[in-house]
């Protein structure tokens, strides 16, 4: 399997345990990865489908290019830091205390933590454990209009909050790319 490939796994059995809270309008989170401009631009094709629009959110990217170390240790196949977000529909009027109270407290944060411990109970990493998943997290407030990576950065169209999180360094076992 590809590093993708195991992402995607992982974001399927997240899925799989993701409970909508109640009132709320939230699917089950689904998985792009790919360069933040083809994130973007496939989230546009979907918001130009009657059905589309209502399967965007939330959502689990993973951001491409990533390097992937390897034949350093015997143990490891090899070694990712990755960069995803969760993202959610926002709406423009919402202060930041709204936006915890209706999208980071009952949407996102509790799929970031089905994300961190699908993580280590896949099997697929190895110097993991629940609690210790190496990684840095950022909440992002309406995270939209003003593009990802500077100024030159990928511009969602969509109103989102999000979790962003980078520098997540996984150490993918040996055995795992021979499945």
């Amino acid at each position: 399997m590809v590093v993708v490939d195991l992402i995607g796994d992982i974001v399927t059995k997240v899925a799989a345990k993701w409970d909508r809270p109640e009132g709320q309008p939230a699917l089950a989170p689904f998985y792009m990865y790919g360069h933040p401009v083809e994130i973007v631009n496939e989230l546009q094709k979907k918001s130009k489908h009657p059905t589309g629009k209502i399967n965007k959110f939330p959502l689990i990217a993973l951001f491409q290019d990533f390097e992937e170390r390897r034949g350093e240790n015997q143990a490891n196949e090899g070694e990712v830091s990755l960069n995803l977000i969760i993202a959610t529909y926002t709406k423009a009027e919402y202060l930041s205390s709204q936006r915890y109270e209706v999208n980071f407290k009952p949407i996102l944060l509790p799929i970031y933590e089905l994300l961190l411990d699908e993580i280590v109970k896949s099997m697929y990493f190895n110097d993991i454990s629940f609690g210790l998943v190496p990684h840095t997290k950022i909440d992002r407030v309406y995270w939209g209009k003003q593009g990802l990576y500077g100024s030159e950065g990928n511009i969602f169209n969509d109103r989102i909050d999000a979790i962003e999180i980078t520098d997540l360094n996984l150490k993918i076992k040996n055995h795992i790319y021979k499945c």
